[in-house]
C-alpha cells in the first residue's frame, strides 16, 4: 500500500491480476486499485454473501417441507406431526415420540438426516463466518485508530534517568574519595 506522500489523495493499492503477469515480452503490468474500488468490491462480496445465505435458507426450507410432505404421504402422519418430526430430525434433537414405521420411511430418514443436517450445518457455518468477518473488520478499524508511541531511549538511559545517574559526577566523587583515603 502506498499513499504517494500526500494524505489528501485517495489511497492506491498495487495488485497484479493473474491475466496481466507476463505481457509485452515478460514485462509485468501492475494495475492500481483505489480505496473506493476496494470498497465497491467489498460491497459486491457482501451482496454475494447475502444471496448465498438466502439460497441456503430456501434450500433448508424446501428440505424441511419436502420431508414433511413425504412423511405425510408415506407414514400417514398429519402435516403438523410430519413437520414436527422433520424439524427435530434436521436439528438432531430426536425426541423419539414419532418414528417411521415403513421401510421406505426408514430409508428416506437415513438419507434425509445426512442431507438435511449437512445443509443446516452449512447454513450455520455461513452465518458464523459472517459474524466473525464483521467482528474482524471492527477490530481492524479499532486497531487502526491506535496511536503508537515510540520510545527512543534504551533501557540504560531510562534507568539512569530514574536514578539521576550521572557518570562524570560518580567518577569525580570516586576520585575524591580515593584522595581522602590517602
Amino acid at each position: 500500500m502506498r499513499t504517494d506522500g500526500n494524505p489528501s489523495k485517495a489511497r492506491t493499492f498495487q495488485c497484479r491480476p493473474a491475466s496481466e503477469r507476463n505481457i509485452n515480452g515478460g514485462k509485468i503490468t501492475v494495475s492500481m486499485v483505489t480505496a473506493k474500488e476496494i470498497k465497491q468490491m467489498e460491497e459486491e462480496e457482501h451482496r454475494k454473501y447475502h444471496k448465498r445465505l438466502i439460497y441456503v435458507f430456501i434450500v433448508i426450507l424446501l428440505v424441511l417441507f419436502g420431508g414433511a410432505i413425504f412423511y405425510h404421504y408415506v407414514e400417514g402422519w398429519r402435516y403438523l406431526d410430519a413437520l414436527y418430526f422433520s424439524s427435530y430430525t434436521l436439528t438432531t434433537v430426536g425426541y423419539g415420540d414419532f418414528v417411521p414405521k415403513t421401510d421406505l420411511g426408514k430409508i428416506f430418514t437415513i438419507i434425509y438426516v445426512f442431507l438435511g443436517v449437512g445443509m443446516a450445518l452449512y447454513g450455520l457455518s455461513l452465518l458464523a463466518s459472517h459474524f466473525v468477518e464483521v467482528r474482524e473488520e471492527f477490530w481492524l478499524k479499532q486497531i487502526g485508530k491506535i496511536k503508537f508511541q515510540y520510545h527512543t531511549k534504551g533501557i540504560w538511559e531510562r534507568l539512569r534517568s530514574i536514578f539521576n545517574f550521572d557518570r562524570q559526577a560518580l567518577v569525580s566523587e570516586h576520585q575524591h574519595s580515593i584522595k581522602k583515603k590517602k
